[in-house]
């Protein structure tokens, strides 16, 4: 049988939102996929503000968000199949945005609201992919698991440097799966509080992000502050186990003083600290494993350097090409949209 589905994935990175239109063939219990088109729609800086600052509305001000913001993915989907000239979408899936995620006391909330997706985009819509989950006492992260084993299942690991890094991979027969730490939602709060001016194409603007992880090439590693970041109690916690912003804000930030520092200390210092994270969780195996790594931290030069570096001998890093780095989690959520369709 073939499928026609659009997943829909926006990261709290806040990098846009990741649209993709793919092609699911199952034949004899085996899937396969290809990718039809997909496109990143970055968000407008005032969209970007209120995704940002969602945690602090009021009751009130986070639903009319929450029916907004549904009707934003529902028309971004529409205007992105009509322009492809895509008829026969089956329907969409989106994981939405993450605002509260807090599976140790019951509760996880991604905006987004799929009836609003459902009359925008005029297609039937599968949403609120994660609460289910954390109502059974799951962490409701990471939730490409299932997509990884069946549609990525040449890679013995599979690991996704977003927001925060996770990873999966099969233990004596079982696919298991934890958040490491965060990544992308750190180095990006640190460029932007920095508040770096750069030459943008409609003038001045603020660096956002560390392009090719150039500013933390630049510094030297801070022993004190990696031993500090090592320390950190949820690293000796085992599966299952996710991470969110409020746990960051709480955990890694205070550790991050860059006035001290200076960024580039910071930056380089916290490239190693979560190499190393990744590291300690990949094992050390009796036969080689390839390790697939997607997401945006996946274009960070100098970030693979550091991983590479301190990746067990007989791990060998896999980065893909461009579409599978930035689309494999929007892929995921239209194959997990299309198996709870099913």
């Amino acid at each position: 049988m073939q499928y026609i589905v659009t997943g829909v994935m926006s990261g709290t990175s806040l990098d846009g939102m990741d649209i993709a239109c793919c092609n699911f063939i199952e034949d004899d219990g085996r899937w396969r996929y290809s990718v039809i088109k997909s496109t990143t729609i970055e968000y407008t800086p005032h969209w970007k503000q209120k995704l940002e600052t969602a945690h602090t509305l009021s009751p009130e001000e986070l639903t009319l968000l929450d029916f907004e913001y549904g009707h934003l993915i529902g028309t971004s989907v529409r205007g992105f199949l009509d322009s492809a000239g895509i008829s026969n979408n089956l329907l969409v899936a989106s994981h939405g945005h993450t605002v509260f995620h807090m599976p140790g006391r019951g509760y996880t909330l991604q905006i987004g609201h799929g009836g609003s997706i459902a009359a925008s985009a005029g297609f039937d819509t599968v949403c609120d992919f994660r609460s289910t989950d954390v109502a059974l006492g799951g962490q409701g992260a990471p939730l490409v698991p299932a997509g990884d084993r069946l549609l990525f299942h040449e890679y013995d690991l599979c690991l996704n440097l977003g927001g925060f890094a996770n990873i999966s991979m099969e233990e004596n027969g079982d696919r298991i799966a934890f958040d490491i730490c965060p990544f992308n939602f750190v180095i990006n709060h640190l460029v932007r509080s920095a508040s770096i001016p750069m030459q943008g194409k409609n003038g001045q603007k603020l660096l956002e992000y560390d392009p090719g992880g150039s500013i933390g090439r630049k510094g030297r590693t801070d022993t004190d502050l990696l031993n500090r970041l090592n320390n950190i109690s949820y690293y000796r916690k085992t599966g299952p186990k996710s991470l969110g912003r409020e746990w960051t804000t709480e955990n890694i930030l205070p550790l991050l003083n860059t006035e001290k520092l200076g960024l580039e200390v910071v930056l380089n210092t916290y490239y190693h600290h979560v190499a190393m994270q990744i590291a300690k969780v990949t094992g050390q195996k009796d036969r080689e494993q390839k390790l697939l790594i997607t997401g945006g931290g996946a274009k960070n030069s100098y970030f693979i350097e550091c991983l590479k570096e301190h990746l067990p001998p007989g791990v060998l890093a896999v980065i893909p090409g461009n579409e599978t780095i930035e689309m494999k989690e929007a892929i995921i959520f239209a194959f997990l949209g299309l198996l709870r369709y099913l």
